[in-house]
């Protein structure tokens, strides 16, 4: 009878899997750190963790890295898109929040909620779209839209796994710094990717 220490027994292997997790954490802050690297930060993590769901990992680090130069140029234009239309959206959401009234409030404001809604659902699948398949920009962009509202349930699902941590993490700072920095975005990363998975099969 084995032992679960062994080798090949379920301790080791969740050591391990929990060893390349906080080492891809890692990684994936100090890539982070110039901020317009987010986006192939992002891509890289993707691509890692979309290979650990399937028990296809090779080398954390140099697999990380060959992800991160592949998609980089592509990966940064569409986090700078994204970080251009968020800030856009914080603005305009704060001049009709401080200075807005009546029925043109009503409406102005749902549409600003529709296209908030448009980019973090672009946010949510687009990186994940990249590491996996190669396309344009534009078809990557659109494909993560279309994926998003096909697979609605999902998508909530999807955007409940990233952003309730941070929330957690926001009210319960001794927790929540901790588990971002050593394990945090590759956790959940891993999670995104279990789902993205089955969904990538039928697109």
């Amino acid at each position: 009878m084995g032992s679960i220490f062994d080798y090949e027994g379920p301790l080791i292997s969740f050591l391990e899997r929990l060893a390349d997790l906080i080492i891809l954490n890692i990684l994936f802050l100090i890539c982070c750190i110039p901020v317009f690297t987010i986006g192939a930060a992002i891509t890289a993590l993707s691509s890692i963790t979309r290979k650990m769901a399937g028990k296809e990992e090779g080398y954390i680090i140099r697999g990380y890295f060959k992800a991160f130069k592949e998609n980089f140029l592509q990966a940064t234009a569409i986090w700078l898109l994204l970080f251009f239309f968020g800030l856009v959206f914080v603005a305009d959401a704060f001049v009709l929040l401080r200075y807005g009234a009546g029925g043109f409030f009503l409406i102005f404001w749902s549409l600003l909620c529709i296209a908030g809604l448009i980019c973090l659902f672009e946010f949510i699948y687009v990186f994940p779209l990249l590491a996996r398949f190669d396309n344009s920009t534009k078809n990557t962009l659109k494909n993560a839209l279309l994926l998003s509202v096909r697979f609605l349930p999902w998508t909530a699902v999807l955007v409940l796994l990233a952003v309730l941590p941070l929330i957690a993490g926001f009210f319960y700072p001794v927790i929540g710094i901790p588990f971002y920095l050593f394990i945090g975005f590759s956790l959940i990363s891993l999670a995104q990717s279990c789902i993205f998975r089955k969904l990538f099969l039928s697109f």
